[in-house]
C-alpha cells in the first residue's frame, strides 16, 4: 500500500509539474514600420484617406514578456511606441510636426528549432493600437489621436541562439485593424476646438503597418 501511495504522488506530481524547459523570455524589437491601407473613409472625419497621406513612417520600438510552456511554444503580452513621421501633405515648410503609434497587447510564438543555432519562428497576436499626429504654426495648432482595435498582427523571424540566455535576429510583420474612434482639438484661427466620439461603423476602413526589424531575446 505504501509502495502504491508514492506512486500516486509521483504520478500527480509529474501530471502538474511546469516543463523542464519552460521559463520567461523578455524581447526587444527595434525597426521600421510603413503605413498601408486607409485611415477612415471620407465623411469619416476631417481627415480621411490613405495611411501614408498622414502618416508616411514610423520606428517600432517594442518589449514583451513570454512565459515558454514547452521548448517551442510560448505565450505573453506585448507593448510597442513607435516614434512616427507626419507626411508633407500635413507638414509643410515652416510647420512643426510630431506623430507616434501605440499599441499593446497579447501574442503567441511557436519556435520551430529551438534547441538548435538557427530557430525560425512565428507568432500571431491581437490588441489595441491609438495613433496620433500634430501640427502647428505660429499662430495655430492641431493634434489628433486615432484608437482602435488591431485585429492581428502575425511576424516571423530568425533567431540567432548565441547562447542558452541571449538570441538576435532580423524579424518582419504585419499589424491590422482599424480605427474606431478619434479624439483631438485646434487652436488657433477657424479652428474648430475640442473633438471626441466613436467614428460611425460605415466609415471604419482597414487598414495596416509593415515592419522588418532585428529583435534580441533574453531567456531567465
Amino acid at each position: 500500500m505504501r509502495k502504491f501511495g508514492s506512486a500516486v504522488v509521483v504520478a500527480a506530481a509529474l501530471a502538474f509539474a511546469t516543463p523542464a524547459g519552460a521559463q520567461v523570455a523578455l524581447d526587444l524589437k527595434v525597426g521600421y514600420a510603413l503605413p498601408t491601407g486607409d485611415l477612415v473613409a471620407f465623411g469619416g472625419s476631417d481627415y480621411f484617406g490613405p495611411m501614408k497621406y498622414t502618416w508616411s513612417g514610423a520606428i517600432p520600438i517594442e518589449v514583451a514578456g513570454r512565459y515558454r510552456f514547452s521548448p517551442s511554444f510560448s505565450a505573453g503580452v506585448y507593448f510597442q511606441y513607435d516614434p512616427a513621421f507626419v507626411a508633407t501633405r500635413f507638414c509643410a515648410a515652416g510647420m512643426t510636426c510630431s506623430a507616434s503609434d501605440l499599441r499593446v497587447g497579447v501574442e503567441a510564438v511557436y519556435g520551430f528549432l529551438p534547441e538548435r543555432t538557427w530557430n525560425p519562428w512565428v507568432s500571431v497576436g491581437t490588441g489595441w493600437e491609438w495613433t496620433t499626429f500634430s501640427v502647428a504654426t505660429a499662430d495655430a495648432s492641431a493634434k489628433v489621436t486615432y484608437s482602435g482595435w488591431e485585429y492581428f498582427n502575425v511576424q516571423a523571424g530568425l533567431d540567432w541562439n548565441l547562447s542558452k540566455m541571449f538570441a538576435v535576429g532580423p524579424y518582419v510583420g504585419y499589424f491590422g485593424g482599424s480605427y474606431s474612434s478619434l479624439s483631438g482639438n485646434s487652436t488657433g484661427t477657424g479652428s474648430g476646438g475640442a473633438v471626441s466620439g466613436s467614428i460611425p461603423s460605415a466609415y471604419r476602413t482597414f487598414h495596416g503597418w509593415m515592419q522588418f526589424g532585428l529583435k534580441g531575446t533574453l531567456n531567465l
